[in-house]
Order: C-alpha cells, then structure tokens, then sequence
C-alpha cells in the first residue's frame, strides 16, 4: 500500500505508543526501522471489591503526552519528523468511550471478574460453535462479561458510551478524534466471525449468543488501514507532526510478535513483560482449547497469530520485589532505586534449582498450557534454612518452568519443532532469566536488545511495513541481540525433572483450589 505519510514528511519516524498492564512504553522509531529512543511510566491499577480491576485512561492519555515529548527529545528529532503514529496494547480490557475516542468511564483490565455475575455467554452448550465461528469461549472474564457488567450495575456509564472498545482502539480514537476497530482487535469481544481473514462486519450470530448491541460497538475497519490523521489537539499533546497518520493499532500479541521476529511459523518468540507471551504465526486458524491455546487474526495479511498467554511472568518477581523485600508497609527498609537489580544479582549467587524450593507463578490463576483460573501461586517446599535469595532465584525459575510446559504445547499446534527462542520485553533485561529459560528449554534462546521496547518497536515495525517503508523480510534483521544463552546440559536435565513435578503440583493442587476460591467459598 501507499503511504499516507509519505506527503507528511519525505522519510518518516514513528512514534509507537504501547500500553501495557502496569505501564505505558514509548519508542522513536526511525524509517529503517531502528530504536532512537524510549521511555515509560508506570500505571496505577485500581483495586475495587468483589473482584474488579481497573485503569483510568485519562491517566494513560497524560501519561502517553509526557513519555512522547521525552522520546522525541531524546531521539534528538523535532515534531516535524514525526510522520507516522503506532499504537498497541493489553488486551481483554474494556474501555467505555464516547465518539471522539474521550473516555466516559474507567477501563476493566482483563483481570477483572465481576463479569462473570452477569455474563449471559456463559452456555456450555454452545462451546463448540464459539470456538468453530469465533476461536475463543466465553470466560465471563472476557469484553462480554465487561459490558455486561457495566450494563447491569453502571447504568449511567452505559447509556453515554457509544462505544465499547480495546485499549488501542480507544488511544487511536482518541488521536483521530473517530473511533474504529479491527477484526483483529475485535477479537476479545467474541463478535467476529474468525473463520475468513479480514472481515469487516459483526456476526449476528455471535452477537445473539453474547447479547451484546450492535450499536455500542465501534466501526469495523480492514486490518492494516491507516486510522487517520491525527487532531490538532492530539498532535500538540503528544508533540508530533499535525499531519502525522495513525497506523493501524494492534494487539500487543501481534507486536510482540513483529518485535522478536516470530513472523512466521518457524520462529518463536517469547515476550516477559507484565505476564509472559509465547507467539509466532500460522497460516490457518487452528485450536487447542485443553492447553488454552487459540489462534486470533494478525495485521499481516492472510496471518493468524498462536494465542499463548502462559500467565504472570514480570509481574511475578515485581510481587517478590515489592511485597516480601521491601514491602512499604513498615516492616520493611525503603527500597533502593536498583532494588530489581540487586534481587536478580543475589538470586544469580543460588544454584539452580534454589536449593529444593519450588516458585508457582500462578498469581491470578493458571494460564496456557494448564488453564486453571482457579490455581494460585505461592512458594512451596520451604525449609528452615530457606532464605529470600532462595525465593528470588525461584521467582525466576518458576516463570521460567511455566513457559518451558507451554513451549512442547505450542509447538504441536504451530507444527514447528523450535531449536531457537527469541526473548523479549523487560524480562529480556536479565541475563539470569535468559540463562534459566535455556537451560528449561533445552535450547539456545537469543535474548535481544531494547528489551523494554519489544512491543513498540514491533508496533513501529509493523507501520513502516503497512506504509511500503520497509518489507516483512527485513524485520529479523532490524533485531539487534543482547546476547545468546546456549543450555546447560547439566541444568536442563535437572530442570526437566522439576518440570515434571511443578506439572504434577499444579494438577494434583487444583480441587484445594477450587475449593478455597470459588465464589461460592469467597461470599461472607
């Protein structure tokens, strides 16, 4: 396609903006498809009874205008530069906005539950046809249960949204001053029949099965169309270009995707961020809904990507971090400003294996490939002489464990039997967790460079390959390594026979579970 932009400015940066589930990531892209600069913020999670878990999105929108004018200065560029505007994002997270993109009240972030009460999705009798229509089955955790939600016990919000949407839809309305979504960012509101790549219209279908209106969903654009020209108002807070196009907003699984080079079926990326991504792409959509595996419709054209959320990855040792080292609670000391140095540099002193104590990262229940909701984490196998370097050590063993039982899942449904992992996002930052995740693997993983802008910089990518600036081909190429971690023989064989037991824990743990966190035992 031919780029907008391309009368904007003669060769343009990119401005990519990814909103993650605890922070906001800018990155200053150049058109070749290089890292001039990056910065970020972090982001209040509202904790609300009864399950709920929320964001403001006016606090992402001020926090997205102070992180793009410290990125562009220090890419050393001027606002002029700027011709071309990526955003991408969490996802399962509903935002109610009004029709210039504004918000008319607080995000559900995909942790929260309170859907589930009113979801009218949720019919085992119709599992079979979500998942040969759409892909996914109703959660109650998912944007139906959101919505439903929001129905039923914020009436006044309801009546003024116009539409319900993702993260990235509602930062690209809001920079266009028009809302639209995609097929592909669509995907978590279970309203698009997925069997055809590129649709552009709702099933009736679906939407009968969910309850959901028509009218409260945005316009459905094609995959990889531009979004529009950003408003004057949003160019001056942001900084940028007032001609400046915004691209075709993204699923942060896609970017992470573009950002390890997982641009096809033989590659597998692996993103640590918040929680932990294993992705790459097929050409077919396809299932393994035991192993909550899925596949969703990608940008790239004719491309589905494998839908692997393994569960809390970075959030995992920020838990550690911040609750059990130094919590600010008063029992503990003010933590440093390189308090997640220091902890990985002592848990590196443990041997691997911290010395029998076992780390289970299932902080807000497990994911792929054990897909139990219900399972929490914890630290098991404590002794008298356990110590906190101990924990810290299994905090990253135990992420680490987790991805290497999802990796054999994943690779028989892309049919690729992976000799290499690409490891980005800020768990990318650690040559610990790079080590440890060779050594579970048992092989090599390529831990690449600008970790902590691997879905911006993927984001950016995917723009400059929508608007003809660079080809799909280049992209593995414009991947700069951090380093390689070959696997240990003698770590991975010890690291198989914990796999075995952590397996067995999580599944011989589950009836305790279900038992202690069911709604039913949770009531007063």
């Amino acid at each position: 396609m031919t780029s907008a932009a391309s009368t904007t400015v003669a060769s343009p940066s990119v401005l990519a903006i990814d909103i993650g589930t605890t922070g906001v990531k800018v990155a200053i892209v150049d058109p070749a498809g290089a890292v001039m600069a990056g910065t970020g913020e972090v982001l209040t999670m509202i904790f609300v009874p009864g399950g709920g878990v929320e964001q403001d999105p006016n606090e992402w929108w001020a926090a997205i205008g102070r992180c793009s004018r410290r990125a562009i200065e220090a890419s050393g560029l001027h606002s002029a530069d700027i011709g071309l505007i990526a955003v991408t994002s969490q996802y399962s997270s509903t935002v109610p906005v009004a029709a210039d993109g504004t918000p008319t009240g607080n995000a559900l972030i995909w942790m929260d539950q309170r859907g589930r009460r009113h979801n009218p999705a949720l019919q085992p009798d119709r599992t079979e046809r979500w998942i040969e229509v759409h892909g996914f089955v109703p959660s109650g955790n998912d944007d139906i249960g959101h919505v439903a939600f929001v129905r039923a016990e914020c009436p006044e919000v309801y009546a003024a949204t116009a539409a319900f949407v993702e993260p990235m839809d509602a930062i690209a309305g809001r920079l266009t001053g028009h809302v639209t979504a995609t097929q592909g960012t669509m995907f978590p509101m279970l309203a698009v029949d997925n069997r055809i790549w590129g649709a552009t219209e709702y099933s009736d279908e679906l939407l009968g099965m969910s309850m959901m209106e028509r009218s409260k969903l945005p316009t459905l654009v094609p995959m990889g169309a531009a979004r529009g020209t950003v408003t004057a108002a949003a160019a001056a807070h942001l900084g940028v270009n007032d001609a400046a196009i915004v691209t075709g907003a993204t699923i942060d699984s896609i970017t992470s995707a573009m950002g390890t080079g997982a641009v096809d079926a033989t590659s597998c990326g692996l993103i640590i961020g918040t929680t932990s991504v294993m992705v790459t792409h097929l050409d077919s959509k396809r299932h393994d809904m035991e192993h909550g595996l899925t596949t969703a419709p990608s940008s790239l054209p004719g491309q589905y990507f494998l839908l692997a959320e393994n569960g809390v990855g970075g959030k995992a040792l920020d838990v550690f971090v911040n609750n059990i080292v130094y919590p600010d609670d008063g029992l503990g000391v003010p933590a440093p400003t390189d308090a997640y140095e220091r902890v990985l540099a002592a848990a590196a002193a443990v041997p691997p294996g911290s010395n029998g104590l076992m780390f289970l990262p299932w902080l807000v229940g497990s994911m792929a490939p054990g897909y139990r909701r219900r399972n929490r984490g914890g630290f098991v196998n404590v002794g008298l002489n356990t110590t906190r370097l101990d924990m810290a050590r299994a905090v990253v063993e135990g992420v680490a464990l987790n991805a290497a039982w999802l990796l054999p899942h994943f690779s028989a449904l892309a049919g690729h039997e992976y000799t290499e992992v690409s490891l980005g996002g800020g768990g990318a930052g650690s040559a610990l967790w790079g080590q440890t995740l060779a050594d579970c693997f048992g092989v090599p993983v390529r831990r690449l460079a600008n970790s902590r802008t691997t879905n911006a910089h993927g984001a950016a990518l995917l723009a400059l390959i929508e608007h003809d600036a660079i080809a799909l081909g280049d992209v593995r190429a414009l991947l700069a390594t951090e380093q390689l971690h070959e696997p240990d023989p003698e770590a991975h064989r010890l690291y198989r026979r914990l796999c075995t037991s952590f397996i067995d824990f999580h599944d011989r743990a589950a009836p305790f579970y279900d038992a202690l966190n069911s709604p039913e035992k949770q009531r007063p």
